[in-house]
């Protein structure tokens, strides 16, 4: 690794300003896990419960509407998940409800991980 490499992993390990973003999918009528690394927790940028993609996200032949969100979902996932090391989430119409019937739909959520 050269000098200004090693610097700059210096940089991002200190500040945690390099934290890299991620995305999460949970399919609808599916559950997981979400964890940062020991010592650091989530920064849960946009979140929400619905379906905005087609079919290469959580693949069915019922992705017709395309920009379904449930209302209240981000601030439902961000109560479970932001700040937190680790959290839960289950992506099913008794928790959000059901924004667009007969959509398949998931939770969608962009967090990074930062130093805690």
């Amino acid at each position: 690794m050269n000098t200004v490499a090693v610097f700059l992993f210096a940089v991002c390990a200190l500040l945690a300003v390099c934290s890299a973003k991620r995305h999460v999918f949970i399919c609808e009528r599916s559950s997981g896990p979400i964890t940062c690394a020991a010592g650091q927790k989530m920064n849960v940028l946009n979140a929400y419960y619905g379906r905005t993609h087609g079919n290469s996200i959580c693949k069915s032949s019922l992705t017709s509407n395309q920009n379904c969100k449930a209302s209240g979902s981000e601030a439902k996932i961000k109560t479970a998940c932001h700040n937190q090391q680790s959290c839960s989430l289950i992506a099913n119409n008794g928790v959000f409800g059901d924004p667009c019937v007969g959509t398949y739909k998931y939770i969608e959520m962009e967090f990074d991980c930062v130093n805690a």
